[in-house]
């Protein structure tokens, strides 16, 4: 379970100011923001170096997603059976090397990762982080739902080297590289936008290394369902265009949904409408944005179109339900 993120001026965006703390307690604060922001760690500095500690952390929520800047001086990091051990639910982390250098171990795996490379791991297993100079890690943390709508097992990639050489790769790393540098200014909606590109992009990593065969109809329906989720905002989202991004018949997609209580169409109303609810009465998405900026941001045609579904599903229309909610 991703913890709760503070919200500053409409933004889910913190960054921690290390520089104004003193150089004798910057580490211990350092520490416990790792605490806070990720989970209970253990972290070393490379005290060989003999200059001060230096980092910095900056992190964003992206929907369900969470992206996290970081930089220090050289520092090795572990996560042993005590710290596993206070946490349940546990998010998986995707760590990306932007600069320097790392060594990665996990599950009797070890990597060398360099710019461009990236790792999956899980903050439900013991694992090691020795980072030997200056870096910058971005490191995006999903939580384990996610992850599995992304590929059935996960933990079969943990102490794997996914390698920026690789086309797929690359252009993953190369994405959430620009997107971590870019944190403090992203606003609604392109935070979704950004969390959909990448799922997909990651998802499409995941699938081409998996080579575990098809997948069993439920499975085939949670990548579905949660490509719909992502891609609210394509007012072209339909079951046509679904079929043809999953690689399959539009006639099999509806086959695949036959015993389902709601049919892929009113799936994508029922999320669409159940989106720009949720963006009505919530004070940090709805600032700044009118009524038709909701309704294009959850895939509506315009302002019309969404009110008469929403009065059509919740009995009132939302302008009404936006007064009723706020007073």
């Amino acid at each position: 379970m991703l913890r709760p993120m503070p919200t500053v001026g409409g933004l889910i965006y913190h960054t921690f100011p290390m520089t104004t703390v003193s150089t004798k307690e910057r580490l211990d604060y350092f520490r416990s923001v790792v605490d806070d922001v990720f989970s209970p760690m253990q972290i070393i500095p490379d005290r060989q170096r003999g200059s001060s500690f230096e980092a910095e952390l900056e992190v964003t929520a992206l929907g369900r997603l969470r992206l996290a800047r970081v930089a220090t001086s050289p520092l090795s990091v572990k996560r042993r059976e005590a710290e596993v051990a206070r946490l349940t639910d546990t998010p998986y982390l995707v760590k990306f090397q932007l600069s320097g250098e790392s060594l990665w171990r996990q599950r009797g795996q070890e990597v060398h990762l360099q710019p461009g490379d990236f790792v999956i791991a899980s903050l439900a297993e013991p694992y090691e982080l020795v980072l030997p100079g200056e870096y910058q890690m971005p490191v995006l943390a999903i939580d384990p739902i996610t992850m599995r709508s992304l590929t059935p097992d996960p933990n079969r990639f943990l102490g794997l080297k996914m390698s920026g050489e690789d086309a797929d790769c690359g252009l993953l790393s190369s994405f959430v590289g620009q997107v971590a540098h870019r944190m403090a200014r992203l606003r609604e909606p392109m935070i979704s936008r950004v969390e959909a590109n990448i799922l997909d992009l990651l998802g499409g990593v995941l699938a081409a290394r998996t080579g575990t065969g098809a997948l069993n109809s439920e499975q085939q329906r949670t990548r579905i369902r949660t490509y719909i989720e992502h891609h609210l905002h394509d007012r072209e989202l339909n079951p046509s265009k679904i079929a043809h991004v999953f690689t399959m018949s539009t006639r099999s997609l509806h086959a695949l949904f036959e015993d389902q209580p709601a049919s892929v169409g009113r799936y994508i109303k029922a999320c669409r409408l159940e989106a720009a609810r949720k963006a009505l009465i919530d004070p940090a998405r709805r600032a700044g944005r009118s009524l038709t900026d909701i309704a294009l941001d959850v895939g509506f045609y315009d302002l019309s179109h969404m009110t008469r579904s929403f009065r059509e599903h919740f009995g009132t229309s939302p302008r009404d339900y936006l007064a009723s909610a706020t007073q």
